[in-house]
C-alpha cells in the first residue's frame, strides 16, 4: 500500500505544473537569481520574482529585464525599496508593487527560494 500511494505522489508531482517563487534582498544575488530562473524555464517551470531592500538594483540587469519581458518569468519589485535604493523612474514595462505581491507570491508559489 506504501508503495502505491508513493507512486501515486509522484505522479501528480509530476504532472501538476510547479510554481518557483525567488526572492532577491541584495544586488549580490544577480548570477544566483538569473540561474534558478532559467532552470525553472527549462523545466517548463512558471516562475515569479519580487526583488526588495538592495535587490532591486538587479532591474538594472538587462538578461533579468528580458526574461521578464519574453514571459518567462513575472517580475515584480518593491516601489518602498525602489525609493530607497533603486535610481529614478522604473525601467518601461516594469511597474513598482507593494510588499502584497512578495506575500501573495509566497501564497500562490509552490517553493520560494529568498536570496
Amino acid at each position: 500500500m506504501a508503495d502505491a500511494v508513493q507512486t501515486a505522489a509522484a505522479d501528480v508531482s509530476q504532472a501538476a505544473p510547479v510554481c518557483l517563487g525567488l526572492v532577491a534582498t541584495c544586488d549580490a544575488a544577480a548570477p544566483h537569481l538569473l540561474g534558478l530562473a532559467r532552470a525553472a524555464v527549462a523545466r517548463g517551470w512558471a516562475c515569479r520574482c519580487f526583488l526588495t531592500d538592495t535587490g532591486v538594483r538587479l532591474l538594472s540587469d538587462a538578461a533579468l529585464r528580458e526574461m521578464a519581458r519574453a514571459g518567462q518569468l513575472q517580475l515584480e519589485v518593491c516601489e518602498h525599496a525602489w525609493q530607497m535604493f533603486g535610481g529614478g523612474p522604473a525601467p518601461d514595462g516594469f511597474k513598482l508593487r507593494s510588499q502584497l505581491q512578495n506575500a501573495m507570491l509566497a501564497r500562490d508559489c509552490d517553493r520560494v527560494i529568498v536570496i
